[in-house]
């Protein structure tokens, strides 16, 4: 068999989809993908995008995620997905095509020989769990064993496997060549873990404010059932990341939302005055506790819980009480076989749900039919004609924000890519979404300079017939740049908007030439019914909708301030009110 013709083999028993870009280097592995009727080869404009939309693939179907690419200008094309899987913690294989043995440099003192060489395993090694090149046709099957093991083992993560050109071409007898020998897993609890649980336990027992913080390692770990049947029926409240916003329903009286820099006044109420916090497989980033972790809820007990013990190494760590480095699965599965009888929340429990509603996101003065489209009055309304066949993937910077604070989910999915969060992912993503499961209405919401990352992919998405209702959140510019340039340069924009130096395109005409259905939504005035119209058309369609360049995230931490203190500022007697600090 050919070794591109056992890689197409190979791919077609851990997924359906392979997403990639053609070129000299790769053309013998895209036609073995081609040729087999177990796979679809999904060609972007733009390996950037195939990379992205292989990363959304594996987020809505769980199977991995795969993307192609020559060397050279194709690799570097992929580093955009392969970093949103990283940092994300989304198993992913990438492949690469190199020049042929021989033309590989021996001697790396030398700049290039072949055609298009490149550095490739060097380069990407930052960003990937384990990136190999293979120089012996033999260790093929080895090594993409390997690779996938690695990728799905611990912290999850993506992976890449670069493959010469002669190599890919090369027959071999497979049935002989060796296969990776997984190592044998300790399957006994230790007495260490078992002691933390029972500290855990203690720790939540002797607790009167405890709060789970839900985050993505919750997901990965694939316990959200076991998570939700322990939240159910011991009652306790817990916040959410916005990795797991869609896990539960807005209005369930045990979730207390959302926290961070730029969250919900509530979320961060919440987190200030809580007495425990239990991070569950999430990360303590500056974007949740803020720019100084000593005024992080002072008040509160800290428990990290992650599988990865390189987290427990975080030089900005707040005062952690106790650290469980273990998969959230076990942990969960741990203090589900114990008793919470005797822990009475109801105080608390209704705390959370008196902050909820003093504080909604969006205000009637957001909802008055202005010559703009007011963000959370766009978010109220697609709250009201949305529903559990659709799925939403924002994109980054202010149009981000404005989703995850105004979005009140009632068991649709929404993701994004949130820690690299670059700007371009929700169209090439909604490739990817697409394949994973068409019978979803897919969502994008993206701003109108971050369109332009990836507005190629239009073709792509017109050329399949992607259903994707595009939302360009247009405020003429980078809305998000410039409210950090007010706070920092006060005010002095460079590279935001016409008047500084930017320039943006007509999205109505680009999308026309693309042959794409397209709406303008001018301001607030019948919005709603607007909406429910434009979602429920089949296919593809772009939707221009006119926000006011002046228009800022609120509300959001100042720099340096605690999560309590979000601008637009509240009164400090009527703060001390809500928050014992």
């Amino acid at each position: 068999m050919k070794v591109s013709d056992f890689i197409s083999e190979f791919l077609s028993k851990k997924t359906t989809h392979v997403f990639g870009g053609q070129g000299g280097f790769i053309v013998h592995i895209a036609n073995s993908i081609d040729k087999n009727d177990k796979l679809k080869f999904i060609p972007g404009q733009n390996e950037q995008a195939s990379s992205m939309a292989a990363d959304a693939y594996h987020r809505v179907t769980n199977k991995l995620g795969v993307a192609i690419a020559t060397s050279g200008p194709g690799i570097i094309n992929l580093f955009q997905g392969i970093a949103c899987s990283y940092f994300d913690s989304i198993p992913s294989l990438y492949i690469t095509g190199a020049p042929v043995l021989q033309q590989l440099r021996l001697n790396k003192k030398i700049r290039q020989i072949g055609f298009q060489e490149m550095e490739v395993v060097d380069l990407v090694k930052p960003i990937t769990k384990y990136a190999v090149l293979i120089k012996n046709p033999k260790k093929i099957k080895y090594e993409l064993e390997k690779a996938l093991y690695i990728a799905n083992t611990g912290r999850k993560g993506p992976v890449l496997v670069d493959v010469p050109d002669d190599i890919q071409r090369m027959n071999l007898n497979f049935s002989k060549l060796k296969g990776f020998v997984k190592p044998i897993k300790k399957k006994a609890i230790s007495k260490s873990f078992k002691l933390k649980i029972k500290r855990l336990y203690s720790l939540i027992m002797n607790s009167k404010k405890p709060t789970l913080v839900i985050g993505h390692g919750v997901k990965l770990s694939n316990c959200e059932k076991q998570l939700k049947k322990f939240i159910k029926k011991n009652k306790i409240p817990f916040l959410t990341t916005w990795a797991c916003l869609d896990m539960f329903k807005f209005d369930n009286e045990l979730n207390a939302g959302t926290f961070g820099v730029a969250a919900t006044r509530n979320g961060n109420f919440v987190v200030q005055e809580s007495d425990l916090l239990i991070f569950l497989g999430a990360r303590m980033s500056p974007q949740l506790i803020g720019s100084n972790p000593k005024i992080f809820s002072p008040k509160s007990k800290k428990v990290l819980i992650d599988i990865d013990k390189n987290e427990f190494k975080n030089h900005r760590l707040p005062k952690i009480s106790l650290k469980i480095n273990a998969d959230v699965f076990n942990v969960v599965k741990e203090l589900s076989n114990k008793s919470y009888k005797n822990l009475n929340l109801n105080k608390w429990i209704y705390k959370i749900n008196y902050l909820k509603k003093m504080f909604p996101i969006c205000s009637d003065q957001n909802l008055k039919n202005n010559k703009h489209v007011d963000p959370y009055a766009f978010f109220y309304y697609l709250n009201q004609v949305l529903n559990s066949k659709h799925m939403i993937i924002p994109d980054a910077s202010a149009n981000l924000i404005w989703a995850m604070q105004g979005l009140k989910v009632d068991n649709q999915k929404i993701f994004t890519a949130l820690n690299h969060s670059p700007m371009g992912y929700s169209v090439p993503a909604s490739v990817g979404a697409y394949f994973g499961d068409q019978q979803k209405n897919i969502i994008s919401i993206i701003g109108d300079g971050s369109l332009q990352m990836n507005i190629q992919e239009l073709e792509t998405i017109k050329n399949f017939k992607v259903n994707v209702k595009i939302f360009v959140i247009n405020n003429k510019g980078y809305g998000l740049i410039k409210q950090t340039l007010e706070t920092w340069l006060n005010s002095k924009y460079t590279g935001v908007d016409k008047k500084s130096g930017l320039s943006l395109p007509n999205f109505i005409s680009i999308s026309k030439a693309y042959g794409i259905k397209t709406f303008n939504i001018k301001n607030n005035l019948n919005l709603k019914s607007k909406l429910k119209h434009i979602i429920n058309l089949k296919g593809p369609v772009l939707i221009n909708v006119n926000v006011d360049p002046k228009k800022r995230v609120k509300p959001k931490i100042d720099y340096g301030n605690p999560l309590h203190e979000m601008s637009p500022k509240l009164d400090q007697n009527f703060i001390k009110s809500i928050v014992d600090i």
